[in-house]
């Protein structure tokens, strides 16, 4: 026995069996109940959606022998089914599109059925009639035997004639759903005995794009290559699909314009024989996602993108910058039809986005130029491998100090009363430093980092553009849970950080950007080097103070939530009292 494809095999035989269409199928459940069948029937839909089977079925109904139509049992519904009914002709217009196939089609019609009880024409592609055909047809179509009736498909309404459209009854088919699609395949699995992985399943729905036939013809080829277990990563070998962790890593390579990363990235997916066209795509539903969670906050709306997924990129990225991604690949993808190669197109595309010029900076002394290095700063937890010592489950690792260094010593004794502070002389507790680095965790720091780019998009938003300002020439250089140090160049920058009048806004600009509330301090590059040196004899010699909570004697000796009035807020305080509330501008 010759071999039948799946979507042949498992063509549903009852009205039941439809996935999706509910509204197209009630519809027609009662016409036939009633006995109200019209004449012509014009089905508009995408491929694979149902509009064969559904004409199939409905030629079955009107002519069941059985009291539940169709029946399924009957010698009609057998005969339609196994395609030798001789009242039920379907033909392809596609092949049979002149004015002399119409002709004889005509001469036939006026035949009386031989075995049912109406003589059923099913055209398929319809809109691949010649216009000649149309109007041989538009009068039989508009007054047929009363034995007669028309089914036409089409997946191009647009290219029919509106006089045949007008003389038919007329049933737009959509796109089946996801869950439709995988609860049918489902079904199929299971009768055909097959062990495949619902996240396989549900990628295969979603290459389907609506079209039951398509993801029936997809599982197929899939089971062709593994019919033991199919999982995700062979659907994704076959179809050459990057998984969303990767795509995910993609975009926020992009966002750092790494372009040789970029690039090198793009070109292992070629080599690979990954869909360009799938992948743009992909990339804007993700973009997508982040733009309606970064509004809504609601992970039930959102296309692709899971929880586990919004954590890894939404924090790392604006809407403003979502939307300049999704407007650089949709202009990509209109060209893709016009090019040979579309992945040109699409590295175009990675170029534009990874494009960040950084003009050098350049001093001329005596007109001589030279490059303006940039001091290095290394982080607390980046240190030399040997030896290692464990601290509350922080490993810190000691850098080889030769003998000459000279560390200056601090005296760990809290301070008592701080000097009344300036905007220009603000003094940090070496204590506090110090607690902060000893709790210090190198996962907790490298988060940070990774996020901290982000603060320059701020600089946009009027509401953030001042905290941002102040925070994005900083480099985050320790870090523990609650606990953050941030260096700084300059002097003038670390004062403006560890003034109490700025804290209370910039902790919540860094809560908003981390996703945590975080405690922190300023300190100078030049004084972080000595500082960590200084740690690290400590931690030698066994003298490091023991952790506790993390404070900040440089602002909480003062009143944070206080605001210096004008006269005229003192004014508006003293007529209304308490209800007067002053909005920062």
């Amino acid at each position: 026995m010759a071999y039948k494809t799946l979507y042949r095999v498992y063509r549903p035989q009852r009205f039941e069996g439809v996935a999706g269409q509910e509204h197209i199928i009630t519809t027609l459940k009662h016409a036939v109940d009633e006995n109200r069948i019209a004449h012509a029937y014009l089905f508009c839909g995408p491929r694979g959606t149902g509009k064969t089977s559904i004409a199939k079925l409905l030629a079955k109904a009107i002519n069941c022998k059985g009291n539940h139509k169709p029946c399924g049992e009957c010698s009609n519904c057998k005969a339609i089914e196994n395609n030798n009914h001789p009242d039920v002709i379907e033909i392809d217009a596609a092949s049979n599109n002149g004015v002399d196939e119409v002709r004889d089609l005509i001469e036939k019609v006026k035949f009386a059925p031989t075995q049912g009880n109406y003589k059923v024409y099913i055209i398929d592609e319809v809109h691949m009639m010649s216009p000649g055909a149309f109007n041989a047809l538009l009068k039989t179509l508009e007054e047929p035997p009363a034995h007669v009736i028309f089914i036409l498909a089409t997946t191009e309404p647009h290219k029919i004639l509106p006089t045949i459209i007008s003389r038919c009854q007329r049933f737009d088919f959509t796109k089946l759903s996801l869950r439709d699609i995988i609860n049918r395949m489902k079904i199929i699995l299971k009768e055909e005995n097959c062990n495949v992985d619902d996240e396989a399943v549900e990628m295969i729905a979603k290459l389907a794009d609506g079209g039951m036939r398509d993801a029936l013809s997809i599982l197929e080829q899939c089971l062709a290559f593994n019919d033991k277990h199919l999982t995700l990563q062979d659907v994704y070998r076959i179809y050459g699909i990057v998984s969303i962790d990767n795509k995910i890593n993609f975009i926020k390579i992009l966002m750092s314009k790494d372009m040789s990363k970029a690039l090198s990235l793009l070109d292992d997916m070629i080599q690979n024989g990954i869909d360009i066209k799938r992948l743009t795509m992909d990339l804007v539903d993700i973009l997508k996602d982040i733009i309606i969670y970064k509004n809504t906050n609601n992970l039930d709306i959102l296309f692709v993108l899971s929880s586990y997924d919004i954590d890894k990129i939404v924090p790392y990225i604006t809407s403003e910058e979502a939307f300049q991604f999704i407007d650089i690949f949709m202009d990509a993808n209109e060209k893709y039809s016009k090019a040979i190669n579309p992945s040109i197109y699409f590295e175009l595309a990675v170029l534009k986005i990874c494009n960040h010029v950084v003009e050098k900076k350049i001093e001329t002394v005596n007109t001589i130029e030279e490059k303006v290095i940039e001091p290095t700063i290394t982080p607390v937890e980046e240190i030399i491998e040997e030896p290692t010592i464990e601290i509350e489950e922080t490993i810190i690792e000691d850098p080889i100090i030769e003998d000459k260094v000279e560390v200056p010593t601090f005296d760990f004794e809290p301070v008592e009363e701080p000097v009344e502070q300036s905007e220009y002389n603000i003094e940090v507790d070496i204590n506090d430093i110090m607690n902060i680095l000893v709790q210090a965790r190198r996962e907790i720091l490298t988060d940070i980092q990774e996020k901290w780019p982000v603060i320059k998009r701020y600089l946009a938003n009027l509401n953030t553009a001042k905290s941002a300002s102040m925070l994005c020439n900083g480099t985050p250089v320790a870090a523990c849970k609650g606990g953050l140090i941030i260096s700084f160049e300059f002097l003038p920058d670390v004062n403006a950080v560890n003034y109490y009048k700025n804290y209370k806004h910039l902790s919540t600009f860094i809560k908003e950007l981390l996703g945590e509330e975080y405690k922190f301090l300023a300190v100078e590059q030049e004084k972080w080097q000595n500082l960590r040196n200084q740690f690290i004899i400590l931690k030698r010699n066994n003298q490091l103070p023991k952790p506790h909570d993390i404070t900040l004697k440089h602002i909480e000796s003062y009143d944070i939530d206080h605001v210096d009035l004008n006269q005229a807020q003192k004014y508006a305080v003293e007529l209304f009292g308490d209800i007067v509330e002053f909005e920062e501008e």
